[in-house]
């Protein structure tokens, strides 16, 4: 079922290079892999030669530089670690047609490239969906963990930054987070090795690089050996469980190892072995964090309710794993509240609430939980409410794609909601067709966008 899904969506694959993110995470690799260095004002002037206009935002990056002598880059080196064997596969493909007689620009940012890292993000997504589903089969039977996999695929932004936008960190951050908490999961019931704690430090270090946000999705397993360690202490087991000392040694060794790199760019970017202050800088108290819920502006449950139901089912979860919804549950609470510290809380000009996606392995298990409880003949009025809510997702979708909410401004809900009723029926066919046959009118232009 789930391999069938991936296969009907495989026509809204629409690679493209445009954002100020994208840019950001493909320069990490270009630079590295071309130049063999972390100083990208050759990478960025490159971006405004191909498109003046729309990378006219790289000058203000490449006529400032940092205090190293470098210029900014504020995103993580993660995304380009697991876009980097799509991308070396396209270069060598280059090279190769260049070998025969093709034009095709050996830049970096040419069209092959473009599709590389796209199809990387792609890739990776969808293993990340793969392994949210047997997570949730380690508790649950195969129709609710099904739905649930295909609640929070099309349901949420995630269909999104899978397929229109995949040149953004959010279908690697999944994956990355996915293969973190499944690992976890699976090893919670029995003794883990030293080498079984290795890849679970190598897991949390590989979410770490793609996203710093990504460092919250740790207090799971945290909280998990927290209560492991009380419940020695009631017990008099101290000793048994010390016995756990050389793995989380081996965790936290294998997870400083694989971070390493991203404090080594730091320091060569600014100076520091923290992110750069255009990041750190926007930080200040928890006000926003009912915005960050409900607003009109990008909320994450007031544009994909899916995520309520998926936070509510946490509590379905914990009467069979109290302590791993526990800790589940604790992570979100403080992702919420650092999301709601940020002074752009609402993400720029994203489709919905994008950096609470790497809650959906989260979130999925949630909804596992609350579909299990499901008697077999209400199954098919279950399957029915996601569909309704994937419509409602892509409602918003059509609604953001074409204009007729803006992207990076405030918006009341109830406009969004007589769009959907009012807007969206009228102009879904007419959208529709132009996305199949010449969806490229629906996106903005910029390199590498047009075959």
């Amino acid at each position: 079922m789930l391999v069938l899904a991936a296969l009907l969506a495989l026509p809204l694959f629409t690679p493209r290079l445009y954002g100020s993110d994208e840019v950001k995470y493909v320069t990490h690799l270009r630079s590295v892999y071309f130049d063999g260095d972390v100083d990208y004002g050759n990478d960025y002037r490159l971006f405004v030669e191909a498109d003046p206009v729309a990378f006219k935002w790289l000058h203000e990056f490449t006529e400032h530089p940092t205090s190293t002598g470098r210029y900014l880059n504020d995103a993580p080196i993660g995304t380009a670690v697991l876009w980097s064997p799509f991308y070396v596969a396209a270069d060598l493909a280059v090279v190769v047609a260049r070998s025969l007689g093709s034009e095709i620009r050996r830049d970096g940012i040419s069209r092959p490239y473009v599709w590389a890292i796209a199809l990387g993000s792609l890739t990776w997504g969808l293993l990340g969906l793969a392994l949210i589903y047997l997570s949730c089969r380690l508790y649950f039977d195969r129709w609710p963990a099904q739905l649930a996999v295909i609640a929070v695929w099309f349901a949420t932004a995630l269909v999104f930054y899978l397929y229109i936008t995949p040149p953004m960190a959010h279908a690697n951050s999944v994956f990355a987070v996915a293969l973190f908490t499944w690992l976890w999961l699976r090893g919670r019931e029995q003794e883990r090795s030293p080498r079984a704690w290795a890849l679970l430090g190598a897991g949390a270090g590989l979410m770490v690089l793609v996203r710093e946000l990504n460092w919250l999705m740790m207090i799971p397993l945290l909280f998990d050996e927290g209560m492991r360690l009380l419940a020695a202490l009631r017990r008099g087991e101290l000793r048994r469980w010390s016995e756990r000392l050389p793995g989380y040694l081996a965790c936290g060794v294998v997870l400083g190892i694989v971070v390493a790199p991203q404090f080594f760019v730091y320091q060569a970017l600014h100076g520091t072995l923290s992110p750069s202050p255009f990041v750190t800088e926007k930080f200040s108290y928890p006000q926003f964090v009912l915005p960050v819920l409900l607003s009109g502006f990008h909320g994450l449950y007031s544009w994909t309710p899916i995520t309520l139901l998926g936070t509510i089912g946490l509590w379905f979860l914990g009467r069979r794993q109290p302590v791993a919804a526990a800790g589940l549950a604790i992570a979100f609470i403080v992702q919420l509240v650092v999301i709601g510290s940020y002074a752009t809380w609402w993400g720029g000009a994203s489709f919905g609430a994008r950096r609470f996606l790497n809650c959906t392995p989260l979130f999925a298990l949630g909804l596992a939980a609350l579909f299990a409880r499901v008697p077999g003949q209400r199954r098919r009025l279950s399957a029915a409410g996601v569909a309704v809510l994937i419509a409602w997702n892509f409602g918003l979708a059509l609604q953001y794609g074409t204009g007729i909410i803006p992207r990076d401004k405030p918006v009341a809900m109830s406009t969004i909601v007589a769009n959907q009723f009012t807007e969206v029926p009228r102009r879904t066919a007419g959208v529709a067709w132009r996305f199949f046959t010449d969806r490229w009118s629906l996106v903005e232009k910029a390199p590498g966008n047009r075959p």
